[in-house]
C-alpha cells in the first residue's frame, strides 16, 4: 500500500514540475527569427567557442599572476646583489 501511494504522490509531483519547467521554458523562449536562429546548430557551436574562449581567457589571468608571483620571490643571487 506504502509503494502504491508513494507512486502517485512522486507522479503527481513529478507532473507538477514538469508542467512548471515547460512553462517557464515557453515563456523565456523567444519567438519568430530569434527563436529559429537559437535553435540553429551554429548558435550551439558558438556558445561552446565562447566558453571555451572565456575559460582560455582564466587561463592567461592565471598564468600571469604565476608569473608575476614567481617575479617578485626574493631569490638568493638576487639577496646578494644588493
Amino acid at each position: 500500500m506504502r509503494f502504491k501511494t508513494g507512486m502517485v504522490v512522486g507522479g503527481v509531483i513529478g507532473y507538477l514540475i514538469g508542467r512548471e519547467m515547460a512553462r517557464r521554458e515557453t515563456e523565456e523562449r523567444p519567438s519568430g527569427v530569434r527563436a529559429a536562429m537559437s535553435r540553429h546548430p551554429s548558435a550551439v557551436r558558438f556558445v561552446d567557442l565562447a566558453e571555451r574562449a572565456s575559460w582560455k581567457g582564466v587561463e592567461a589571468i592565471q598564468r600571469a599572476r604565476a608569473t608575476i608571483q614567481r617575479r617578485l620571490v626574493a631569490d638568493v643571487d638576487d639577496l646578494s646583489m644588493n
